[in-house]
């Protein structure tokens, strides 16, 4: 299977799932009235979150992929994120990745908010994906503190910390433009971990 089909299937699942996600009420931002049937008086809603709606997108650059795309399900305190992301890169070093995570949405102030997950998933080389006689996993711990311009619009900024567990023949030295610290558990095995950024937009 082509690299971008598995891109494609992969974030189609996301937006099915998105669907099932858009069946509750959406959250009103903060501050906002709503009335109460049969008293005629308004009442505030509580802090749910800046950010409208049960599904967002987001899209973001990182020292691990230049371009990324996520599917966000989940307008209260809690999500649950789907991403694929793309490193163009020369025609050997060019690669995607793919994974899922959970995380916590916390209101700060009117137009500020932090999101905090972990993730996990794979890298792969454009070139003839998920073969050859290795693998690896890629995990990551992530802050990203939001500045909402708009109702459904953010941009973000915040640190990661990665953690690249490689068994097998690598199809890549590395899969970041930052230092790394690494370790050999055994002869086949490689663990890299290191400190990153990321720099983004949510709708």
């Amino acid at each position: 299977m082509r690299p971008f089909a598995l891109l494609a299937l992969w974030l189609w699942a996301g937006a099915a799932a998105a669907e099932v996600g858009t069946v509750g009420p959406l959250a009103l931002d903060e501050g906002e009235d709503v009335f109460e049937q049969g008293s005629g008086e308004s009442t505030s809603t509580s802090k749910r979150g800046l950010r409208r709606g049960n599904v967002h997108m987001e899209l973001w650059a990182s020292d691990i992929q230049l371009a990324n795309l996520a599917v966000k399900l989940g307008g209260g305190p809690f999500y649950l994120t789907l991403f694929a992301g793309l490193e163009p890169g020369g025609r050997k070093d060019a690669r995607f990745n793919f994974g899922l995570g959970v995380g916590g949405h916390v209101v700060l102030s009117h137009r500020l908010w932090l999101d905090l997950d972990v993730t996990g998933g794979a890298v792969q080389p454009v070139q003839k994906p998920l073969e050859g006689d290795g693998g690896n996993v890629l995990g990551q711990l992530r802050l990203m503190l939001g500045v909402q311009v708009a109702s459904r619009f953010a941009l973000f900024v915040g640190p990661t910390y990665n953690l690249w567990f490689v068994w097998g023949q690598p199809d890549f030295a590395s899969v970041t433009r930052m230092s790394v610290s690494e370790s050999r558990p055994k002869a086949d095995q490689r663990i890299q971990h290191w400190p990153g950024l990321q720099l983004g937009m949510h709708f």
